[in-house]
């Protein structure tokens, strides 16, 4: 009688790890699988983020630079004209 009750007290403690082994691998895939999810939507944010940063850059970043060159290029320009002017009439100031 008590090898029935050792028998039976042994497969329902089998068949309870068994479940609770299922369980813990059903929840650890689910995680994973959430963890997997968080991600991608992460990456699609990231790469979202970087073509708004890159287009705003050419849109308003490369007309302002190229601008600014020319803005320089013009002030010196004019330098290089008011000294070439001060050295043919002989003036310092």
């Amino acid at each position: 009688m008590s090898s029935i009750v050792a028998s039976i007290t042994q497969q329902s403690s089998q068949a309870a790890s068994a479940i609770a082994d299922k369980v813990t691998r059903t929840f650890t895939a689910e995680r994973r699988q959430e963890a997997a999810e968080t991600a991608w939507r992460l990456a699609q944010s990231t790469g979202k983020a970087a073509w708004i940063t890159g287009t705003t850059f050419l849109v308003l970043g490369l007309p302002l630079i190229y601008a600014m060159e020319q803005e320089m290029s013009v002030d010196d320009m004019i330098q290089n004209h008011q000294d070439e002017m001060r050295t043919i009439l002989g003036t310092t100031s």
